[in-house]
């Protein structure tokens, strides 16, 4: 090993008062602002009205943001909060005594499935199908996820699996081992997806079938997240086991991925026509 990066920032960037201003909320914040701009210039090209785009932003946070809270608690640590279900929404601990944490414990495949559903009740609210607004969302979901890698990154968390790599880092928060910077993988990983699917939209726009861009997202986000896994630091199920929770929950999505992408890769002529 070469060099060792000690990685011990400060999660919090600025406090005034109460109320602190975390490097986390900041990019989390920062992927869906820069995506809602993207897609701005897409609903413009498509006619799409510019309200339905406030409204998909507006749910997409709450599902998001709900969503990947819950699976958190459901995937990751059931037992607990099986016994502390108040604390799943609630930003607070009561045991062993009552104090504000903030909403610790964000599932990734809880954020899929809290989008789906919020993507649900938006197409009953509007003229367009939940695979309209998936497609959509999965354009911008790669810079989404590249954001919040930073953050777990500013935040110490989420860390890799012990090595001797040249680019290793420490991360005293959580122990003294040099470890793999899997957030900055991911960062750049999803980063690159999200570049991908930019591209690919732009080619297969007016080709396919709605539902098709999202089926080919998942398909590789599932993908990228299986294997990415195996250099993480080993989470849940068994110390001895060949895959982790995430693996297991990631071989669905590619599954499903796969299906509708092949399901939906070409619109016949009676289909473009009603397009247009």
């Amino acid at each position: 090993m070469l060099a060792v990066i000690t990685w011990d920032p400060d999660p919090i960037i600025v406090e005034i008062g109460g109320f602190a201003l975390r490097w986390y909320s900041l990019l989390f914040a920062t992927g869906f602002i820069i995506g809602f701009f993207i897609l701005k210039r897409l609903f413009e090209k498509e006619g799409a009205k510019p309200e339905l785009l406030d409204k998909m932003l507006m749910y997409s946070v709450i599902g998001t943001i709900l969503g990947a809270r819950i699976g958190n608690c459901l995937f990751y640590d059931f037992a607990y909060f099986s016994e502390h279900p108040l604390e799943i929404l609630l930003p607070f601990k009561f045991e062993p005594e009552f104090h504000f944490t903030g909403y610790r414990g964000l599932a990734s495949h809880g954020a899929m499935l809290g989008l789906l559903l919020a993507y649900w009740i938006l197409s009953k609210r509007t003229e367009r199908s939940m695979f309209w607004f998936l497609d959509k969302g999965a354009i911008a979901g790669g810079l989404c996820l590249a954001s919040i890698r930073m953050g777990n990154f500013m935040n110490a968390e989420i860390v890799g699996a012990p090595t001797d790599v040249s680019w290793a880092v420490i991360f005293p928060a959580v122990d003294d081992i040099p470890r793999h910077p899997v957030q900055l993988y991911g960062f750049i990983v999803y980063l690159s997806l999200f570049f991908f699917m930019l591209k690919y939209n732009k080619a297969k726009s007016g080709k396919v079938i709605d539902g098709h861009i999202f089926g080919v997202f998942i398909a590789i986000l599932g993908t990228l997240r299986f294997f990415m896994e195996f250099i993480k630091r080993h989470y849940v199920i068994d110390a001895e086991s060949l895959f982790n929770m995430a693996q297991y929950l990631s071989i669905p999505l590619i599954i499903f991925g796969i299906l509708l992408a092949v399901k939906t890769k070409n619109k016949n002529e009676t289909q473009v026509l009603n397009d247009n």
